[in-house]
């Protein structure tokens, strides 16, 4: 039976839990030639191949969760189509869970629900967060395919930004544990951002989508970081305390990789250590040389930044409550802020040799 691209408009969004249909939702997957069915003994499943695709043993069931609100919208129904196609040809069929903004959550759920042995997560680095979030404790493997803004995380993963290329790599990659970090409960998987520096978010969350809104939101958000004050932070280690006067703190799940890169990387993603990197303040331009100093490397010995390895980490303030960015999502929690690292906690498909 040849099967056609699924279009995600004929899912409602708005109803996510009669939206957990087989991906194949116009088609009546029992009604497979008798090969099929006869070779896999599985009426649900396809012509399976001899070798182990997505780290996957024959007959293991997969979930693709869609987040129409990451980045381009446009793109996440061709990102769908390809993962669907690209599983169909290993033998497996999944179930879709498409949400749109502010259903995320309901999406989740029910996707947990569904207790899948993999689950393909398409959208950006929020949307890979929240899956992070729901499937920690479950020890369920996610597989990103990233269609956000950043991509921070796929980019540390090796995975490529291009989707057909994203699943052919997956489609030949293997499981692995990488390190979370926590503050006061809450995970991280790349970097949480602290202090003044957090607040300019809200002008990236406004214009999210929307290239003139974007533009101008740049422009804000620079004029913004001249005026912004250092806040009175105290920072410790469990082995000793120090005060910083600091307009922003970022403090990163493995530290960044000592090279010159155009959006920060890291070298492991289980190194086990929290790498904290603290702008020591040097007025209006304090955060413009954060930003050159770790865009080129510099971040763990350039004389405006305070830098500090340690498997976990307390973060004071004079305020009851203090913005952080968990993964560039808005977060407010009460001080003292308590990072702490999960080795390995979270099992993710990192990209085979076609990825290399």
């Amino acid at each position: 039976m040849t099967r056609g691209p699924i279009d995600p408009a004929m899912i409602d969004p708005a109803m996510i839990d009669p939206g957990m249909t087989d991906l194949a939702m116009n088609q009546d997957l029992s009604r497979r030639p008798t090969s099929d069915r006869e070779e896999t003994g599985n009426v649900s499943r396809g012509r399976l191949t001899e070798s182990m695709a997505f780290g996957l043993a024959p007959g293991a069931s997969v979930a693709i969760l869609a987040n129409r609100s990451s980045g381009l919208t446009s793109r996440t129904g061709q990102a769908v189509d390809i993962a669907v196609s690209m599983l169909a040809a290993h033998g497996f069929y999944p179930r879709l869970f498409m949400a749109k903004r502010g259903r995320l959550g309901e999406a989740l759920a029910a996707c947990r629900r569904d207790d899948p042995d993999l689950v393909i997560v398409i959208g950006g680095d929020g949307t890979i967060l929240a899956a992070a979030e729901a499937f920690l404790e479950t020890g369920t493997p996610l597989a990103i395919v990233p269609l956000g803004t950043v991509n921070q995380l796929a980019r540390d993963l090796d995975i490529p930004l291009d989707p057909q290329l994203a699943m052919a790599a997956l489609a030949a990659g293997t499981v692995k544990g990488i390190d979370v970090g926590r503050v006061n409960g809450q995970a991280f998987l790349c970097t949480c951002v602290v202090g003044p520096l957090a607040r300019l978010q809200r002008y990236r969350e406004q214009a999210r989508g929307r290239l003139p809104a974007t533009l101008l939101a740049m422009a804000t958000t620079l004029l913004k970081a001249f005026s912004l004050r250092p806040m009175h932070l105290v920072l410790g280690d469990g082995a000793r305390t120090w005060r910083e006067d600091s307009r922003g703190v970022i403090v990163s799940v493995n530290p960044f990789l000592t090279q010159p890169s155009r959006i920060p990387r890291r070298g492991r993603l289980d190194g086990g250590r929290l790498a904290v990197y603290a702008a020591r303040d040097h007025g209006r331009l304090t955060l413009v040389r954060m930003a050159a100093a770790i865009l080129a490397g510099r971040g763990g010995d350039d004389a405006g930044i305070v830098y500090h390895e340690a498997p976990a980490v307390t973060i004071a303030a004079r305020r009851r409550r203090i913005t952080v960015l968990n993964d560039g999502e808005v977060r407010l929690l009460a001080t003292p802020l308590r990072f702490e690292l999960s080795p390995a906690a979270l099992h993710v498909l990192v990209p085979g040799p076609a990825g290399a």
